[in-house]
């Protein structure tokens, strides 16, 4: 990052020169974000899609917010649907990259204020100091730039300049328009003049933060306060108290080893065709480089943990797979193997645990082939629950998995669910040159 990790600093709207017309037909020409001064000396923000009067009428909770909570700069409304929540905040320095918060979760859920990186959308107020401190209305400017990213954009630079935290209040209940999802995407997440000036300015991707990078951007310390993103979690001891567990499960527990036979088949199935090994990332104890390795591939089988390299050796050994299957340590986020090495990938069960994805997808999309496909299963995300609490860091929905996908650089070309005794995701991936 230049200049020591600072970020360029904004200029008066005035000094931005109009967008040429192609650019103002991605990105619009009206505001997208709109700022007006409240009679307590604060700022009122919303998006293009709240009336006026909505927003007035849900200051008063936003600023009761405000003032309950120690160094808030920032408090935004919970954004509701007619039976759920569309978003509780956001988050984006995160795992599974850009994610609003509770969203899907049932209308009433999420009943407590809840710290977040930023405010997408929906309304929010914001302290004088930290709305002119991070050049506000500079970033409401619709000559900026940011388009429906504007309000994230703001929120964020607030955090990033040392303003104050960012609240969600649960009490303020903002409904969504039901064209909002659509409106924002097209003026926001999937435009590129939108993504260019947010990645100019904070030099991540929206959707696709590489933690490792900004946990070394000095610039971006203040974004850096989660404290299960950011900690140190615990060694994975299941394989020194279990085994390979994962073959036993296979051998005794019929519902798991029809699941593990239906995707086994379904990677060989789309698997392209070639004598170049495929890469079972974060294998565990190999079972399913096993099986894959049945259907005559050659198959790699990488895991950081000794213990389960030890074990995947041995049960590989075992079932006389040896000459196919090599086990062999090794990190996700980053992988000791050349460029394109490999015709097919599996993640399987692993990116839920994983505390940086991003690095990690982009590295399998470095060793595939052109054209080389990526199959990823991983457990649902369902209110209120986690599949395994004790070593799953985040839990995905369908719309996640597949953004941050395409987010690294891969096309989705097709996905499926796993129901009755699991709910999985199953999204099978290609690398596109």
């Amino acid at each position: 990052m230049r200049g020591g990790g600072d970020c360029r600093v904004f200029r008066d709207s005035a000094d931005f020169p109009p967008m040429d017309d192609s650019a103002a037909s991605l990105i619009g020409t009206e505001p997208f974000v709109l700022a007006e001064d409240l009679p307590s000396g604060r700022v009122l923000v919303r998006d293009a899609t709240v009336s006026a009067d909505t927003g007035r009428a849900l200051a008063p909770a936003l600023e009761d917010a405000l003032a309950r909570h120690a160094r808030a700069a920032v408090v935004g409304a919970k954004r509701v649907r007619t039976d759920s929540i569309a978003a509780h905040g956001c988050f984006v320095l995160h795992p599974k990259g850009f994610v609003r918060n509770g969203r899907g979760a049932p209308r009433d859920a999420e009943r407590f204020d809840a710290e977040t990186d930023a405010i997408d959308a929906g309304v929010a107020v914001f302290s004088r100091e930290a709305f002119e401190s991070a050049r506000g209305a500079a970033i409401c400017d619709p000559r900026t730039g940011y388009g429906a990213l504007a309000l994230l954009a703001l929120s964020l630079e607030v955090r990033r300049r040392g303003g104050g935290r960012v609240i969600s209040a649960a009490a303020a209940e903002c409904p969504e328009d039901s064209g909002f999802d659509a409106l924002f995407a097209t003026r926001g997440l999937d435009c590129e003049i939108a993504r260019s000036h947010f990645r100019a300015h904070f030099h991540f991707d929206i959707d696709g933060c590489d933690l490792e990078s900004v946990a070394g951007a000095e610039g971006l310390a203040a974004l850096r306060w989660n404290a299960p993103i950011w900690g140190a979690p615990q060694g994975f001891l299941k394989y020194d108290e279990r085994g390979a567990y994962h073959w036993n499960q296979y051998a005794t527990h019929d519902p798991y080893r029809r699941r593990a036979d239906a995707i086994v088949s379904f990677l060989v199935t789309n698997l392209p065709k070639g004598d170049a090994p495929i890469i079972d990332v974060g294998a565990g104890d190999a079972l399913f480089a096993g099986l894959v390795a049945r259907h005559d591939a050659r198959v790699v089988a990488v895991d950081p943990e000794p213990r389960a390299v030890e074990c995947a050796q041995r049960a590989v050994a075992e079932a006389g797979l040896a000459a196919r299957v090599s086990c062999v340590a090794g990190h996700a986020e980053s992988l000791p193997f050349g460029d394109g090495s490999f015709r097919g990938a599996m993640l399987l069960d692993v990116v839920e645990h994983l505390r940086n994805p991003v690095r990690a997808l982009r590295e399998i999309r470095r060793m595939l082939l052109p054209g080389g496909m990526l199959l990823t299963v991983t457990p649902s995300w369902r209110y209120g629950h986690r599949n395994d609490p004790i070593y799953h860091l985040d839990e995905y929905r369908e719309e996640e998995l597949v953004r941050q996908l395409k987010a690294c650089g891969f096309a989705i070309a097709g996905t499926a669910r796993i129901r009755g005794a699991y709910d999985d995701l199953v999204v099978l991936a290609q690398r596109m040159d």
